[in-house]
């Protein structure tokens, strides 16, 4: 048999917390009760409630004082917090709402209403968690099929050429040792940028990135930049023989940013261009100044994006049609330079048609201070 939920009653009227308790075990709950935030915080130690129904004004600590407690604890962030209170009036539950609270049940509460109450929160929690549950099978069926090609794809061409390499019976020519180790250099290239995606993604989860961000005020000649940046796709564009036409004007700009920061967007835009372009295609990148912001923009005409995989395109892992495209690398790309975006208050977004190609947006605040 399922476990019975367990719900957690903080409030110092103790023959309202018998009452309560009573009424909703015969309904087919377990209770915990605590007379006084100081007894319940200590309870909290040793359970972990499906769901909290906390008075507001109690001695010594307020109820509000109680749920931002509770919320900074990791394990109960996503326990449902609901106020029962005799404080009905406008401002207390405009600042339970503003707090966060999951609902606000005013006394004396009909006791069908609060059934109906923590039945919906515990409903919605299991939807919740349900959903939880496959996005982390779905990513972690993701992640394993990343592994086991793209990281194995570049360790074997390592494995191969160090063993072709080291073997003193084969007669190489000094072409063949140039291959063999333009082959290593580009293998451990490919491999050191999938282990540096997984590094600066758990920055990005964990919130150390917000250590190195010091948005200032950057002069910066855009057609410059986005020359240098082309630099590092050199030999990919001569490979696939794009031609990649850079249409920025050639003059200073001033925006506010941290600058590794909106290079590495930058970078990653053109790799996903060059990556997704047809062979002997063409990457159009522009810019277009605007009173309050600087919109760079990207264009390929590659294989492009079907509608019902762009909602997905931002997220961890994700990669477009990995049966049929190699070399997509981590599924980390987009990812980490949307929320590179977002944390830098600028905006990313894409148009996509499907073997028309992709254009992606990067818009970034312009200084007007600086622009006379």
């Amino acid at each position: 048999m399922a476990e019975k939920p367990l719900i957690f009653l903080v409030d110092d009227e103790e023959s309202l917390l018998e009452v309560t308790s009573i009424i909703l075990e015969g309904e087919g709950f377990n209770t915990v009760t605590a007379n006084s935030v100081k007894l319940a915080i200590n309870i909290l130690q040793k359970i972990s409630p499906d769901i909290i129904v906390s008075d507001i004004t109690m001695p010594e600590m307020t109820g509000y004082e109680f749920f931002q407690i509770v919320r900074s604890y990791p394990h109960l962030q996503n326990v449902p917090f609901v106020f029962m209170t005799a404080h009905s009036d406008i401002e207390s539950i405009k600042r339970g709402k503003e707090l966060g609270i999951d609902d606000y049940l005013t006394k004396p509460v009909d006791v069908n209403m609060l059934l109906s109450t923590i039945r919906g929160k515990l409903k919605r929690r299991q939807m919740l968690t349900d959903a939880f549950s496959v996005q982390m099978e779905q990513m972690k069926n993701q992640l394993f099929k990343m592994i086991s090609h793209e990281m194995r794809t570049p360790l074997t061409a390592i494995l191969g050429a160090t063993e072709i390499l080291s073997d003193t019976k084969e007669n190489l020519t000094p072409t063949d040792f140039t291959t063999f180790l333009r082959m290593l250099q580009e293998s451990s290239v490919r491999l050191n940028s999938m282990v540096e995606d997984f590094f600066f993604a758990m920055k990005i989860e964990s919130n150390q990135i917000l250590n190195e961000l010091e948005a200032q005020s950057l002069n910066i000649n855009a057609k410059l930049l986005i020359d240098r940046l082309v630099l590092d796709f050199e030999r990919s564009l001569q490979k696939k023989n794009i031609h990649l036409v850079n249409t920025v004007p050639d003059e200073t700009i001033q925006i506010i940013g941290y600058a590794p920061h909106l290079e590495n967007i930058l970078k990653r835009l053109l790799s996903n261009a060059v990556k997704f372009s047809h062979e002997g295609g063409k990457i159009i990148a522009a810019l277009k100044m605007e009173e309050g912001e600087v919109i760079f923009s990207v264009q390929d005409f590659g294989i492009g994006i079907s509608a019902e995989k762009q909602p997905l395109l931002f997220q961890k892992f994700n990669q477009v049609d990995r049966d049929k495209q190699e070399q997509q690398g981590s599924g980390l790309g987009l990812y980490i330079a949307h929320r590179l975006a977002q944390l830098n208050k600028c905006k990313l977004w894409f148009k996509s048609e499907i073997e028309k190609g992709s254009t992606f947006y990067f818009s970034i605040p312009r200084d007007i201070s600086s622009v006379h």
